[in-house]
């Protein structure tokens, strides 16, 4: 049996079937790498291009002629950024894809989303203002001081002027008004010195004091949305002496220019402004 195996291996009737085996599979594989290369666009790539900015009307316009597809996943909240626009996007722009490949698109939303109103009645004007800012809501300027046992304690919050519940559903980004008890008499508080802080840094620090912020100007427009703006000229000033009545404001002029910034008596002052800027 050994013998005529043998015999088979080396006959031409072997290596004919042999040779029909061997092509038949080169065949094969060749069709497959040809299918797959056809339907898969096997080397063909695109570069993505830079959807930032682009209005949800006009993506499928943008993408017309780019042999790509798109998809929007999400929705964010950004003030910053016009309503209906892609702010963010995957893969990044400048990557190299597949022809066809789907980019899935961040799009900032039309409507601001929903929270619920936060108790601000009986705390003090700087835990509201802080929680203000922690809920993603705005504080009108300057709050409402009116005569009260209580000093700088919130007697009252509203929104376009009429009172609000706590646990009613708002936009986030209301306005909010808060109506502060100043106290029985006419007393006269120290004006701090705000020179080197950032505008929420500033509006805690008036609070401390029982005051708020009043205009606020800025040496460049531009600035008006920098996080690194910082306080560099005050009206009235934080002289020795200086007074204000309780519930009063403090006009702020703010640069990003951190040379105009004046030198102030207060450590903690310079270190806020010094770790600010670097």
């Amino acid at each position: 049996m050994f013998k005529g195996l043998i015999q088979f291996l080396k006959s031409k009737t072997f290596f004919k079937h042999l040779a029909i085996y061997l092509v038949s599979f080169v065949l094969i594989c060749w069709l497959i790498i040809s299918w797959l290369s056809a339907t898969t666009n096997h080397g063909e790539t695109v570069v993505v291009p830079d959807f930032s900015g682009v209005k949800l009307a006009e993506l499928d316009n943008f993408v017309s002629d780019k042999n790509l597809r798109y998809l929007v996943i999400d929705s964010i909240y950004d003030t910053k950024a016009p309503n209906g626009t892609v702010v963010k996007q995957e893969p990044e722009a400048g990557a190299k894809v597949k022809n066809n490949r789907t980019i899935y698109l961040y799009v900032t939303s039309i409507l601001p989303p929903s929270i619920l109103m936060p108790k601000l009645i009986d705390r003090s004007l700087r835990q509201a203002v802080a929680m203000i800012t922690t809920f993603g809501l705005k504080l009108k300027n300057p709050p409402r001081f009116v005569p009260d046992q209580c000093a700088n304690c919130v007697l009252n919050q509203l929104v376009n002027g009429k009172k609000i519940e706590p646990g009613v559903s708002i936009p986030k980004g209301t306005i909010i008004e808060l109506v502060v008890g100043k106290g029985l008499s006419d007393e006269e508080v120290a004006v701090p010195c705000l020179y080197g802080l950032s505008r929420n840094q500033a509006l805690a620090k008036l609070a401390d004091a029982s005051l708020s912020i009043g205009a606020i100007t800025f040496d460049n427009p531009k600035d008006s949305t920098s996080s690194s703006a910082r306080v560099y000229r005050q009206s009235p000033s934080c002289s020795k002496d200086a007074s204000i009545n309780m519930g009063g404001t403090v006009d702020l002029y703010f640069t990003t220019d951190k040379n105009r910034i004046p030198a102030s008596d207060t450590s903690s002052t310079n270190k806020n402004k010094d770790e600010d800027f670097d």
